[in-house]
């Protein structure tokens, strides 16, 4: 059996209504979704990575500027050089070592490794002072 519905003024225009109530609550929907979808991204995008197990080790939102720079070029004793950003944390990363002045490229700072907490690379080092200020050197080509 076939029901046929009459088209009236009332009818069509609470569809209508119903319709646009829908369609509003959907729009809303996919704005709140999109807004978290781009805050996602943004977080994404601010990671910093290691570069040899991607383990998230810092963010872009953590660089500092330390002796008036974020990045910094050095060599060791050895005569390897290093270029490191200067980061005021860094949870990916496990620091190793007894801290020693030896060789510091900080004045003031003595420092200890800081390796990746995932897969144990060589990542720069921590630096700290005797007033408890402490901050990463991570090597940039050791990050993505």
């Amino acid at each position: 059996m076939f029901i046929e519905l009459t088209r009236t003024p009332f009818f069509t225009d609470q569809i209508y209504k119903a319709f646009q109530q829908f369609s509003e609550k959907a729009i809303e929907k996919i704005k709140k979704r999109i807004e978290q979808e781009k805050k996602k991204l943004k977080k994404e995008e601010d990671q910093i990575l290691c570069k040899f197990c991607q383990n998230k080790i810092t963010s872009m939102t953590q660089i500092i500027n330390v002796n008036g720079q974020y990045r910094h070029t050095f060599t060791n004793p050895s005569g390897i050089t290093f270029q490191i950003g200067c980061f005021s944390s860094a949870n990916g990363c496990i620091v190793h070592g007894k801290p020693t002045l030896d060789f510091t490229w900080f004045d003031g700072f003595s420092w200890n490794f800081s390796l990746c907490s995932n897969c144990h690379a060589h990542l720069g080092w921590h630096y700290q002072s005797s007033e408890n200020i402490n901050f990463f050197g991570l090597i940039l080509d050791h990050l993505v």
